[in-house]
């Protein structure tokens, strides 16, 4: 292995959709039901499509009329669920640019909110770190499809096995490793750094 090849949510950037929603069910039961039962469906309809949220948003309105407020704020409030990113993973990515080790990106983001907001522009400056990133949302593709696998391993001109791929999702890193990359799953920067360790990387 020569390369690290970063996902973005869940590993370099804190997010959770909660954020948006809170203030619309009256139980975190119903908002836990809403999340696992709809939104995850609205976020990939969104996410596949490059249409703005509002009008891709339209038929779950349809299907789910009690939704309606969750799903207009899903559309004007979605930076509130990036909550800023995660320190002693971003110190990581800093400690691989300093041995010259190539570091990228492959995230599953919507091209529509893509770059991540923030009223510090400076807290993203990690993202200048990388060689190339490839947003899902931009090449209508999305994890765990082998196809985007391929894809960014031909953009970041990486051979099979060459690089380690940190996902916070085990069905992802697996499916980066069926692709021909090493997948590993994020548990926390300290067990990274122990792989990396591990991988001569670090």
């Amino acid at each position: 292995m020569k390369a690290v090849i970063f996902d973005l949510g869940g590993v370099l950037i804190d997010w959770d959709p909660r954020h948006i929603f809170q203030q619309y069910f009256a139980t975190r039961g119903v908002l836990e039901a809403f999340l696992a039962e709809v939104f995850w469906r609205a976020h990939e309809a969104c996410h596949d499509s490059p249409a703005p949220f509002e009008e891709t948003l339209v038929p779950f309105k349809q299907d789910y009329p009690h939704f309606v407020p969750a799903f207009d704020a899903m559309a004007s409030d979605w930076h509130k669920a990036v909550i800023g990113p995660i320190p002693e993973t971003v110190a990581l990515l800093e400690d691989l640019v300093a041995k010259s080790v190539p570091v990228y990106a492959l995230s599953n983001w919507p091209a529509q909110t893509w770059p991540p907001a923030h009223p510090s522009t400076d807290d993203y400056r990690f993202l200048d770190r990388f060689e190339e990133i490839v947003v899902s949302g931009q090449v209508q593709l999305r994890k765990p499809d082998p196809a985007i696998y391929k894809l960014a391993m031909d953009r970041f001109g990486l051979a099979l096995g060459a690089g380690l791929f940190v996902d916070d999702l085990a069905v992802n890193a697996r499916a980066a490793t069926e692709a021909g990359m090493v997948g590993h799953q994020f548990l926390s920067a300290d067990h990274l750094r122990a792989r990396l360790e591990d991988a001569g990387l670090l």
